[in-house]
């Protein structure tokens, strides 16, 4: 009995130790080297990088002639200025991007009065409404921002400058603001801005203030924003203003100066001046980098009266960020179109999406036509397909 009991509990040790923990369930192994591995842990897979976005909204020309300040008085019965129902039909759409720009063509010098044509001055309460829009980022590097002389350089970065939470670029008065590059971040992404400007139209400031501006025939300059931009931010817009007025076609200057741009290191620059549409695209630098560059936004707002002047450009663009390798991507860039409308006389102007602008509102608009012109919808959509390639059109 003792025997038949002991080979019991041997046949029961023996099948114990061939099924391993299986039995038992311990997870423990033998590895193809004979130590032990643990089968705790499930198989690993890849984890998903994680993808950081943000939206960058760019508009161009804000070009305040008198009529349009004119307006934002009567709103008040010339108490101050009221400059909001002319961009309201915009603002859901500036609000919600997580950056937006604009070029602020005309000074804001509290201490000059408002002014026209051809030395602008805009009141001091506009620097306000473009932070009630919700402009972040305000570029004043233009041909107008010397028309009331430093003095009225300085007012308008002042004036920008105390609004909180909006960024002005494009001017500097100090060393040291020169070589502070602006930094704007949206979720975890870092966005560098830094202006230029092509001319003054002939004003300059004095020898010793001319750190000041950054003009385009400043190479080394613009090499040295660049790439101190470079350093400390994830992705580097440039303002650039530039070209010929009233031609949607690039001249060879700013081609050139675009390459220029792309080589420092440039990733999205946004062009202003010529007051119309030009072309979109994407500039060769460096090792494979590439700059997206709008060569002019158009107008955002203006009393102008041709009506390519009144087909400006807004730019919508998404920025991913890849966490894990730190990559910046620019993912499917398009431009929108935004209508300036006004009644006779230029009465009530204001502006309108493209989604939203009626053949009904092209008739009762209170452009005068020469000639042979039109403005309506089928004028628009060709006048933008024939300057825009229709993989940047919205």
């Amino acid at each position: 009995m003792k025997r038949r009991i002991l080979a019991i509990l041997l046949a029961c040790m023996l099948l114990s130790s061939c099924t391993g923990g299986m039995l038992t369930g311990s997870s423990s192994q033998q590895g193809s080297s004979g130590a032990a591995t643990s089968g705790d842990a499930e198989l690993e897979l890849p984890k998903e990088d994680t993808i950081h976005t943000a939206t960058l909204l760019a508009v161009g020309d804000n070009l305040i002639h008198d009529v349009i300040y004119q307006q934002a008085a009567r709103r008040t019965q010339n108490k101050s200025y009221d400059f909001l129902p002319a961009y309201e039909n915009l603002k859901t759409q500036i609000a919600a991007a997580d950056i937006s720009f604009i070029n602020q063509e005309t000074p804001i010098a509290k201490s000059f009065p408002p002014s026209s044509y051809p030395l602008f001055n805009a009141p001091e309460q506009l620097a306000g409404d473009l932070k009630t829009l919700g402009f972040d980022v305000v570029n004043i590097a233009n041909n107008h921002m010397l028309d009331k002389g430093k003095k009225g350089l300085i007012e308008t970065m002042d004036a920008l400058d105390a609004e909180e939470m909006l960024t002005m670029i494009g001017a500097y008065r100090s060393e040291k603001e020169y070589d502070t590059i602006p930094l704007v971040t949206k979720n975890k992404i870092k966005f560098a801005f830094v202006g230029f400007t092509q001319h003054t139209n002939g004003l300059r400031l004095p020898d010793e203030d001319a750190g000041m501006i950054v003009y385009t025939d400043e190479l080394e300059a613009m090499e040295r924003q660049i790439t101190a931009a470079r350093r400390v931010a994830d992705v580097v817009v440039v303002s650039v203003h530039w070209g010929e007025e009233g031609t949607t076609k690039t001249t060879l200057y700013q081609q050139n100066i675009a390459k220029h741009l792309a080589k420092y290191g440039a990733d999205i620059v946004l062009g202003t001046h010529p007051h119309v549409l030009q072309p979109v695209e994407y500039v060769d630098g460096e090792n494979g980098h590439k700059a997206l560059v709008f060569y002019s936004l158009g107008n955002f707002v203006s009393a102008q009266v041709e009506p390519e002047n009144l087909v400006g450009g807004m730019a919508n663009i998404t920025v991913q960020k890849n966490e894990t390798t730190g990559k910046i991507s620019i993912v499917d860039p398009k431009l929108s179109l935004v209508i300036t409308h006004f009644g006779t006389g230029f009465r009530d102007l204001r502006l309108y999406p493209l989604s939203d602008y009626t053949d009904k509102l092209a008739a009762e608009h209170g452009i005068v036509l020469e000639y042979g012109k039109q403005f309506n919808l089928e004028f628009i959509n060709q006048f933008a397909e024939e300057v825009v390639d229709e993989q940047f059109m919205n």
